[in-house]
């Protein structure tokens, strides 16, 4: 029995196809921070255009009202930091500055439940003290370079999102400019599709974010934990940023309870613990499957896929990005 040689060939189309994938993965993991900013950008524009657009109904100038709604949101955000911060960075630090009396009460109370987890714990309290107060010089670069990493992309999605705003259906305007006529039509449904669904997924975050302050508030206020109002506020807004927001939420509510005994920290710990857990397998899942039309299990799959890949941005992400592949994979199946 002859054996038979398996030849492989590739034409050159098929090797050019390789080396444009490749760089189109290269292109796209170089610029991945900037496809980010104007992805949240569109979201963002996205969000406030029917406010734009009833503005405008009325007579406003366009552009007053995108500025307007601008310094709405700047005034909402400086009242929060007004109103909600220094209380609870004055907090924070009365906390710190008792810290060493808070570490022995502790420790007291895990030795009288378990001695043998006394040092443990005594040392672990140690290392969270030493991480909350180190103050290196090169930690003071690495946060001083986040900030203004973080700014500078906040301002670049506002400006970003002016210029998208501007002009009515100035998506729809940039889009005529790019492509080719035959395209154009399809194109133009698909973004107002995306934009429709972009809305939608902004109105269902905003939900979410006051369903957690209002049942916080209300745990909060019967455990008779001080700052209630400003912690549950505090969590409804951290609440829009993925994973790590209910996390700073939870130990901060937490560590103002730590004031008061260390068994009412632990119960408000084990709360927001539930209180997370519920939201991630319940409410998550059906309000953005409202908002968005997607199925849970999607959701929960594209959020863990957009963590392992990116961290928060992937978690923030996640359900926009998979919204316009249903619409694009939905749009392209109509039009077979």
């Amino acid at each position: 029995m002859k054996n038979k040689s398996i030849v492989i060939e590739f034409s050159p189309k098929t090797i050019l196809w390789v080396i444009a994938t490749v760089v189109a993965i290269w292109f796209f993991l170089a610029v991945r921070d900037i496809l980010i900013i104007l992805f949240l950008a569109f979201i963002f524009a996205a969000a406030i255009e029917p406010f734009v657009n009833r503005l405008e109904k009325k007579r406003w100038p366009r552009s007053l009202a995108i500025l307007t709604i601008y310094l709405a949101i700047i005034a909402i955000l400086a009242l929060f930091l007004e109103l909600i911060v220094p209380p609870l960075i004055n907090q924070i630090t009365q906390l710190v500055q008792d810290s060493g009396k808070y570490a022995d009460t502790i420790n007291t109370y895990l030795q009288n439940v378990n001695p043998a987890i006394k040092d443990p714990a005594f040392k672990a309290l140690e290392n969270i003290g030493n991480s909350i107060s180190g103050n290196g010089s090169g930690q003071i670069v690495n946060k001083a370079f986040g900030f203004f990493s973080g700014a500078f992309g906040l301002i670049a999605v506002f400006v970003i999102a002016f210029y998208m705003l501007v002009q009515k259906n100035g998506v729809e305007k940039v889009l005529e400019a790019v492509l080719p006529k035959k395209y154009l039509s399809t194109s133009i449904s698909v973004s107002r599709k995306i934009s429709s669904r972009m809305s939608s997924w902004v109105r269902g975050q905003l939900f979410l974010a006051l369903v957690i302050f209002l049942a916080n508030y209300i745990a909060l206020t019967i455990l008779r934990v001080d700052m209630a109002l400003t912690l549950a506020i505090l969590s409804g807004i951290l609440e829009l940023l993925p994973i790590i927001g209910p996390i700073v939420a939870g130990i901060t509510a937490a560590l103002v309870a730590l004031t008061v005994s260390p068994l009412l920290a632990l119960i408000v710990g084990a709360w927001y613990i539930l209180v997370q857990q519920l939201e991630n397998h319940i409410l998550v899942p059906q309000i953005m499957k409202k908002s968005v039309g997607l199925n849970p299990i999607i959701i929960i799959v594209a959020i863990l896929v957009g963590v392992q890949l990116m961290g928060v941005w992937g978690a923030l992400i996640a359900v926009p990005v998979v919204a316009c592949i249903s619409v694009i994979y939905e749009e392209l199946k109509t039009n077979k």
